[in-house]
């Protein structure tokens, strides 16, 4: 037999028969199962349940002070005194200024004599120190002055008549006694009267005496409510006249919270509801509504709601801008989700929930968002198992939960 002339060649030719030969070594199969396990994807999950979440209502607001007035000089004259200035805070009944009280008082010292002119007419003490101005007409003077010409009066007539009887007087004389008892009847009427003038008089004199001392306390400017002095509209030694202007006053605590409610929304607010105050500087304030305006705007269709704010500490200041959350039920609840699970692109958002080991894609309706939590509206019911973080997780996909 020939030796073969390529050894290597004799190899590899015995190594294929040995392959192919039924009784040769079979090649080692992968496990199938080991393989699909390879492909699942470990993720983490999170259940959408239920939670108490209060329905509110975003607003934009402004701060308005609760009162404001411009303070006036109520009488004319040289202003004196101006105790406050821009930024003073000032309590109610505080002098604010002072007009020049000099006339003032004169006309109070000429009010007082008069007064005590008149009731001395009227038969009374100068000083008034009871306050009472009443009298007897009949202790008066003048009253008791025509009482006794009266009485007088009739006595001689009296005299006349009998007189005339026993033929001694004349018809003449008893006529004339009867003309002078008319007369001192009408002198007491006349006198009557008089005490009534003069008690018109005493009235007239007193209310003229209260006017002028009033003018005399209104020299005085005084603070009609707590607050603080946010303008100065005159200067020390400025003539006023009568209303002229001196300075304006807010009072800051508390604050009206005044906001516009659409009209779809108007028909939820109620009186003492709940809201809280955003600021921009990131405070946060709990307040309540206190007014509700009965008609809405012609303009705009919007309901105009008012809110006090406490603001004991003067941080708030009336002109800003807030932001406003105003609770409509206080009770509510609401699908939650984390916000870790929802994933949006392209303005579609949904959730990836786990069912037998698959991912299966919801597009949901998302609502509102606050810190992790999602509100979902539409798209998913409570209980569902929802992947976190899904990154580019698809539809359908294999998952294994906890590893």
């Amino acid at each position: 037999m020939p030796r073969p002339r390529n050894p290597r060649l004799l190899c590899a030719t015995l190594l294929v028969i040995a392959a192919c030969s039924p009784g040769g070594p079979a090649p080692t199969a992968k496990p199938q199962g080991s393989a699909a396990e390879s492909q699942l994807r470990d993720v983490r999950i999170e259940t959408a349940r239920l939670e108490p979440w209060e329905t509110t209502l975003r607003l934009s607001g402004e701060l308005a002070p609760y009162e404001q007035a411009t303070l006036s000089a109520k009488v004319a004259g040289r202003l004196e005194k101006l105790a406050v200035d821009l930024g003073s805070r000032v309590k109610q009944g505080e002098l604010l200024a002072q007009v020049d009280a000099h006339d003032y008082q004169l006309r109070v010292v000429q009010a007082e004599a008069a007064l005590s002119a008149a009731r001395a007419r009227l038969g009374l003490p100068l000083q008034d120190g009871d306050g009472k101005d009443e009298v007897e007409a009949e202790s008066v003077a003048v009253v008791r002055q025509a009482r006794a010409a009266l009485d007088e009066a009739v006595r001689d007539e009296k005299r006349a008549g009998e007189l005339l009887s026993s033929g001694v007087a004349t018809q003449a004389a008893v006529d004339n006694a009867h003309s002078a008892v008319l007369l001192a009847q009408g002198k007491l009427q006349d006198s009557l009267e008089e005490v009534q003038n003069r008690r018109a008089q005493v009235v007239q004199r007193r209310a003229d005496l209260a006017l002028a001392r009033s003018q005399l306390a209104d020299t005085q400017v005084l603070a009609p409510f707590d607050g603080a002095v946010v303008a100065r509209l005159a200067g020390t030694g400025d003539y006023l006249s009568t209303g002229a202007s001196i300075a304006r006053l807010v009072r800051f605590d508390p604050l009206r919270l005044r906001m516009e409610v659409p009209e779809y929304a108007a028909g939820s607010i109620q009186q003492g509801q709940a809201l809280r105050a955003l600021l921009e500087d990131g405070t946060r304030i709990e307040g309540s509504v206190a007014r509700i305006s009965p008609e809405l705007g012609a303009r705009n269709r919007t309901l105009l709601v008012e809110g006090e704010l406490q603001n004991g500490s003067g941080a708030l200041r009336p002109g800003s801008f807030v932001r406003v959350e105003l609770v409509l039920d206080g009770s509510a609840q609401a699908l939650v989700v984390p916000a870790d699970a929802l994933v949006r692109f392209a303005g579609i958002d949904k959730l990836f929930e786990v069912v037998d080991g698959k991912a299966v894609e919801r597009r949901v309706s998302v609502g509102r968002i606050e810190g992790e939590r999602v509100e979902v509206l539409e798209g998913l019911q409570a209980g569902a198992q929802l992947v976190l973080a899904p990154g580019n997780l698809q539809g359908g996909a294999g998952v294994r939960v906890g590893r």
